[in-house]
């Protein structure tokens, strides 16, 4: 049982570890781009990369069957050249689509056809990387899943931006170069898969594919991932404007990053569950759980103490009340994600991932108003408790069926309460004291 742990939480650890180097990537870069070129172009930049995840619903769900499909089988090269070659057929077709809609934009608006044509590329290469990232993560091949993490979302994230020490340049120059790595992250990847049989990729005949998944509900699952995760910036960039979006996703940043713990955890338990067919909790579930639940709130509210200190020193001028406390928010946040990652890797990988997605069907629309409130009200305070309550509603549904084969999830709940509160009381304190400096 020790070296199964052991190994467990090497593998965890080689999953999430690009996430603590795109956290002191962003470190440097984002007050890079503050300095030299604003908040209205880091606003305009950050968007565009958020626009480019929408090719996580093109991909039909494809990346977590690949995992669960080759975790379950042995014919692992098989399968694998046949989900990648699906999923490239559909991102052409994607891109046809796309197309045609950017050639109609041509005749009759006046968007920029260059930023339109990036876009589309973005949705395409990320369509086609998901399915890529899920056959590393089913043939369990975790150190090189992290290298291509690290390279696809970190460093084609926070590099370019380096280059405005040296000329500037604008946030479409900046992105293109982002989406240039992309593409070379896939090309390396996808010859590595077939280094060994690089001609089967192009010239051997499809085969049968002995899916039992309904991939139905895993396109849903990953429609309402976008719906629910980028929701909030796509409505706060067009109602609100490019510079409310940098204020509002410097923090959410920064604090978010703390949930590549729960999916780096989630991407070596998605096998297991996949192989055991989910017919129980695993140990490596359960602990996981626990440490969320218990551990991670206290280091939590230690860093409370510490955000204005840090916020000051590493964005200087750009630094104030509201960044910090939507920082606090944004933590809190994270960590309520978190135990819902690892809660959704069960139903993922135990083939019911139908529950899930119907809980998020039942809970978007109610969702969904009080967002566009906030939103017309232009608060971004408000729009960040209304993603904690979505958090809370989300985590509480989920957790109702795992409680009958872990009991101890009840103790989740007055554990959130009182993070709740002590971040009501912390942001309570920073809101006085910004009243008597007024």
């Amino acid at each position: 049982m020790y070296i199964s742990n052991k190994k467990f939480f090497l593998n965890s650890f080689f999953s999430f570890l690009p996430g603590f180097i795109s956290i002191l990537l962003s470190l440097l870069s984002i007050p890079i781009y503050l300095k030299y070129v604003g908040a209205e172009e880091y606003g305009s930049y950050i968007f565009l990369h958020f626009l480019g995840f929408v090719g996580q619903i093109f991909n039909f769900g494809l990346g977590k069957i690949s995992a669960i499909i080759i975790a379950q089988n042995k014919s692992v090269d098989d399968y694998s050249w046949i989900l990648l070659k699906k999923t490239i057929k559909n991102s052409l077709l994607i891109f046809l689509v796309l197309s045609f809609f950017f050639i109609i934009n041509n005749f009759f608006f006046f968007f920029s056809s260059y930023i339109l044509l990036l876009t589309i590329l973005s949705i395409v290469v990320t369509i086609i990387f998901v399915t890529v990232e899920g056959i590393f993560q089913g043939k369990k091949l975790f150190v090189k899943l992290m290298l291509i993490n690290l390279l696809f979302y970190g460093v084609s994230l926070s590099l370019p931006p380096f280059l405005l020490i040296f000329y500037y340049t604008n946030y479409k120059t900046i992105f293109f170069i982002s989406l240039i790595i992309k593409i070379l992250v896939i090309i390396i990847s996808t010859f590595y898969l077939f280094r060994k049989k690089p001609l089967n990729f192009f010239l051997k005949k499809k085969t049968g594919l002995n899916c039992n998944l309904d991939q139905k509900w895993f396109s849903i699952s990953n429609i309402l991932i976008i719906a629910y995760d980028f929701a909030d910036k796509y409505l706060i960039k067009i109602f609100i404007g490019p510079i409310a979006l940098a204020i509002y996703s410097i923090p959410q940043q920064i604090t978010g990053k703390l949930s590549i713990i729960s999916k780096g955890i989630s991407a070596v338990l998605l096998p297991s569950i996949a192989f055991s067919s989910g017919q129980k909790l695993p140990k490596d579930l359960l602990l996981s759980l626990k440490i969320f639940m218990f551990a991670i709130p206290i280091l939590i509210f230690l860093l409370f103490n510490f955000f204005d200190i840090f916020f000051s020193f590493w964005l200087n001028s750009n630094s104030n009340t509201q960044i910090v406390n939507l920082a606090k928010i944004f933590s809190i946040i994270a960590w309520i994600s978190c135990m819902s990652h690892l809660i959704i890797s069960y139903f993922e990988g135990s083939g019911i991932i139908k529950k899930n997605t119907i809980i998020e069907l039942k809970l978007y629309p109610f969702f969904l108003f009080f967002l566009l409130i906030a939103i017309l009200n232009k608060n971004l305070f408000v729009i960040a408790i209304v993603i904690l309550l979505k958090e809370i509603f989300l985590f509480f549904l989920r957790s109702i069926f795992l409680s009958k084969k872990f009991d101890l999830i009840k103790y989740s709940y007055p554990i959130i309460a009182i993070a709740c509160c002590y971040l009501f009381y912390s942001i309570e304190l920073d809101l006085m004291k910004l009243f008597k400096d007024e």
